[in-house]
């Protein structure tokens, strides 16, 4: 019966084809061949080098999850989640979907063998850590970086939305990758000081002034603020501390620290997507998302102390931290 427990528990088990209906559309490029206007199946298949019939039923079931439109002439159009499908468009997913249905997907096999013995379930079903697989293989690197900036875009404006950032004249974005987020304070504070440090060939061919190095290590010292966005959840607890720790050496008394990451919710129904977030984690890395009080507790271990919590409309806080 629709709308039974039954039936919501049957279309959560059919969630992996979902996945991979998104991927394939993607990957295919049907979300772009159909930003023009609704299309045929035999015509999409000729046009993106696809079978026509098996293409037909994928298309099928993205219009069974409202994807696309199925119009009464057979052909397929985008609906208004398909757009977010298309690169370039506001909030677009094009890049999310790619990593969820390509890097993301087989890991997840692995969940059952790390709950039940430990581990990664990344490094169980590839053999190395993550980070170090992409390295070695460009495209899965390049969707990560796709999905990264998908996300970015949609949490900079939020962030600097927030928390008032004008009154910073020296920013430090540390791990800051592309530098979506500092680019966002510095659009708020022109006049701003700003600095992006990451690994040297993150780094390399920035538009920003930048700074390559190791977070572990050492830091760019004296700036007002340092931003310290998705960096701390890719850690355990030792791990971060010891990147909390760095920046802390590097700041001032009267330096702050904005901590920019999901935070667990007391109990999950508070916050769906910040439980989801903890379970990609769980998959890929060997850090975790944490509470607020988590927070609190791995900041005084560093010598610092989480002043306020500042939730956006985006998913994630703004941690403010200061020396202790």
């Amino acid at each position: 019966m629709p709308g039974s427990a039954a039936d919501r528990l049957a279309r959560l088990a059919d969630g992996y084809l979902v996945t991979q209906l998104l991927h394939v559309a993607v990957a295919l490029g049907v979300p772009d061949a159909l930003a023009a206007g609704p299309r045929s199946a035999p015509d999409l298949a000729r046009e993106l080098g696809a079978v026509p019939g098996p293409l037909h039923r994928v298309l099928r079931g993205l219009a069974a999850e409202e994807v696309l439109d199925e119009l009464p002439d057979g052909r397929f159009g985008l609906s208004p989640v398909g757009e977010l499908l298309r690169p370039g468009v506001p909030g677009s997913l094009q890049g999310t979907v790619a990593a969820r249905g390509g890097l993301y997907y087989r890991p997840a096999a692995g969940l059952l063998a790390a709950v039940r013995d430990g581990g990664t379930p990344f490094e169980l079903t590839e053999g190395r850590p993550f980070f170090d697989a992409l390295a070695a293989d460009p495209p899965r690197l390049a969707a990560f970086r796709a999905s990264m900036a998908d996300r970015s875009a949609r949490e900079a404006g939020a962030v600097v939305a927030a928390y008032d950032v004008s009154g910073l004249a020296s920013v430090v974005d540390v791990g800051g990758g592309p530098g979506v987020l500092l680019r966002a304070v510095r659009a708020r504070v022109p006049s701003a000081d700003v600095l992006l440090f990451d690994r040297p060939e993150v780094v390399a061919g920035s538009d920003l002034p930048a700074v390559g190095g190791d977070f572990f290590e050492q830091v760019p010292a004296g700036a007002d603020a340092y931003l310290l966005s998705r960096v701390l959840h890719d850690w355990d607890d030792e791990a971060a501390r010891q990147v909390l720790l760095t920046c802390r050496a590097a700041m001032r008394p009267d330096s702050v620290l904005l901590v920019v990451e999901a935070v667990l919710p007391e109990r999950a129904a508070d916050d769906p997507a910040a439980v989801r977030m903890d379970l990609h984690v769980l998959v890929l890395l060997s850090g975790r998302e944490r509470t607020a009080g988590e927070y609190a507790d791995l900041c005084e271990a560093a010598g610092l102390r989480l002043t306020r919590d500042v939730p956006t409309d985006a998913g994630v806080h703004v941690l403010e931290v200061r020396p202790a």
